[in-house]
């Protein structure tokens, strides 16, 4: 019999209020180390849901010209939640977030909000009951790839292109160096430092000349972020052959949501997600 989402959710819940500004719910989401909140309002009533990629979106997309702190929960959080009952099994959660394309599930026991489901929770399921039935082989993809020194502004295009939105930085032999999530775009802060951490002649410094009544009165220095300044460098990586239930242990218990596949030599064939090994559990 499949687990029931009561023995796998997470409890108590991490909850913001619509009127709250986005900046409130990133800090809390980086000092809880994770990328969702449930949205509630008068009491414990569920009113939505936030996560890191609404608030990188809002940013990025939606509100580009206003500040983190000038943006209110409710501009930005997905209203019509779609959520499950306690009892319900961890294979219709996963069914769930497949079919609606989401994260994570707030959990309703009798009428009231419980806790929340997410995919890191479904991957957890899988470590537990389903160790030696299959290899990551059975499941890898294709990966989205870029080089150390492609600029941010690219990475950002790929990560709303890639299915689970994971970038794998590899090196000139294509062995993988780094890994770029869409998280990495809201909880990073560049630095002058971390921008010419490679060297004084890098070629993403720009230099411009601030001119006025053609007097050169200010000489300001611009620093285009690269996708190593941003990357979570040295990935764990897996080969075809190995268990995927080792592999969803690693990315519960290093709280990662993608491992690069390589081969023998260490060249990258791919990657698997949490996405899927849900889509596993799916089908179980």
């Amino acid at each position: 019999m499949a687990p029931r989402v009561s023995k796998y959710m997470t409890t108590p819940v991490m909850a913001v209020r619509p009127t709250d500004t986005l900046a409130y719910a990133r800090n809390l989401m980086l000092k809880k180390g994770i990328s969702r909140l449930v949205v509630v309002e008068d009491g414990m009533k569920l009113a939505g849901v936030v996560t890191a990629s609404d608030i990188a979106e809002a940013l990025v997309f939606r509100y580009p010209k206003r500040t983190i702190d000038s943006i209110r929960v409710e501009e930005a959080m997905t209203r019509d939640v779609i959520s499950i009952e306690a009892t319900r099994s961890v294979k219709t959660a996963a069914q769930l977030m497949l079919r609606n394309r989401i994260g994570g599930l707030p959990v309703l026991d009798a009428g009231g909000l419980a806790g929340i489901i997410t995919r890191t929770d479904i991957v957890r399921s899988y470590a537990d009951r389903y160790r030696g039935k299959h290899r990551v082989g059975d499941v890898m993809r294709g990966a989205t790839v870029a080089n150390r020194g492609h600029s941010v502004f690219y990475i950002a295009r790929l990560l709303y292109s890639d299915p689970s939105g994971k970038v794998i930085i590899v090196d000139s032999d294509n062995r993988p160096i780094g890994v770029i999530a869409k998280r990495d775009l809201l909880f990073t802060t560049i630095t002058p430092e971390m921008a010419v951490a490679g060297g004084k002649d890098r070629h993403y410094k720009v230099k411009r000349r601030a001119v006025y009544s053609d007097k050169i009165v200010a000489d300001r220095m611009y620093l285009v972020p690269l996708a190593e300044n941003i990357m979570t460098p040295d990935p764990i990586v897996v080969r075809p052959s190995d268990d995927l239930a080792h592999a969803a242990s690693i990315m519960v218990s290093e709280g990662i949501g993608v491992l690069p596949v390589v081969d023998d030599d260490g060249s990258l064939l791919g990657v698997v997600t949490k996405q899927e090994i849900l889509r596993v559990v799916a089908m179980e």
